[in-house]
């Protein structure tokens, strides 16, 4: 099977490339901290894991909000 004409004239994906760099630094003892893709390397804290699953019980917290956002939010931010 080829690929389309397309396929081979996309560039090639800036992440494996990031991915690549990152590998060969590390292979040459360059200790790496990685802003990619932002794939946590550490596991999430337990007691966020129990407060997303408390949220996401809460009938409220199933729906969209306005295109405009959460009213209550973008206080939050601004303050």
């Amino acid at each position: 099977m080829r690929e389309a004409k397309r396929i081979s004239a996309l560039p090639p994906y800036l992440f494996a490339q990031i991915e690549e760099r990152i590998a060969r630094a590390k292979a040459e003892g360059v200790d790496v901290i990685s802003f990619g893709i932002g794939d946590p390397d550490l596991p999430t804290p337990p007691r966020v894991v129990r407060a997303l699953c408390q949220e996401a019980e809460l009938a409220e917290n199933h729906r969209y909000p306005s295109s405009a956002g959460l009213f209550e939010f973008r206080q939050a931010v601004a303050a």
